[in-house]
């Protein structure tokens, strides 16, 4: 396959390949079966950014998400999501009493726990400042191999990082409520932010109807 598309699935599969392997926060790392990794049209005009797995756990409502979007533009643009942070910090008690010393992941591809044999019921966590640095660059190359006409950052956090990678700070004199469901560009893409959609949202990112649609019909 030497199409551009297949060039592009090539360098996707390459970095994932990658991302699995990244070892750089271990204690993230032991209880995450598999690193979140991107899905979508692969072709896609709009990719959506998340900060993390947990933001949205359901996979039938991130593909949701990506129909609601892609029917708003008005002409079915392709839409990819993503992560900023790919394996999800959690809240252990039990990892810790038991002081695991353990190469690899305690938690299997059932999301159960090695250590108590039941469902993993530890307790998502925000990623730090540490941690979204370790994961960033493979969001970068990411937006760089899909090269996408629009970025939406979804909530305060992932606007935060991606724009302060990409050089964009004028915005950070104001408020996230100021800046929310506005476009910004850098010298190479084109930023959308949005808020996240509460749980079980009928219309999510509904407020950026008219947006989407003044953009993809240019």
């Amino acid at each position: 396959m030497t199409s551009a598309k297949g060039k592009t699935i090539s360098r996707i599969v390459k970095m994932e390949e990658r991302i699995n392997k990244c070892n750089r926060c271990k204690d993230v790392r032991v209880c995450c079966f598999r690193p979140a990794t991107g899905k979508g049209d692969i072709e896609a005009d709009i990719m959506l950014i998340l900060a993390s797995e947990s933001e949205v756990p359901d996979r039938s409502e991130l593909i949701r998400m990506r129909q609601q979007i892609s029917a708003m533009t008005g002409n079915g643009c392709g839409v990819y999501h993503t992560y900023m942070v790919r394996c999800q910090p959690r809240i252990c008690n039990r990892r810790k009493n038991q002081a695991v010393l353990f190469d690899g992941s305690l938690i299997d591809a059932d999301n159960r726990c090695l250590l108590s044999r039941e469902r993993c019921d530890a307790i998502p966590a925000e990623p730090d400042d540490q941690q979204t640095m370790n994961c960033l660059h493979f969001l970068l190359e990411e937006i760089e191999i899909l090269d996408p006409k629009l970025v939406i950052t979804v909530g305060e956090r992932t606007y935060q990082y991606v724009f302060r990678a990409f050089g964009i700070f004028d915005p950070f004199q104001k408020p996230f409520a100021d800046n929310k469901n506005r476009l910004f560009r850098s010298c190479e893409y084109l930023f959308l932010t949005a808020e996240l959609p509460p749980p079980g949202c009928e219309t999510p990112f509904a407020d950026l109807s008219g947006i989407l649609k003044l953009i993809t019909t240019r």
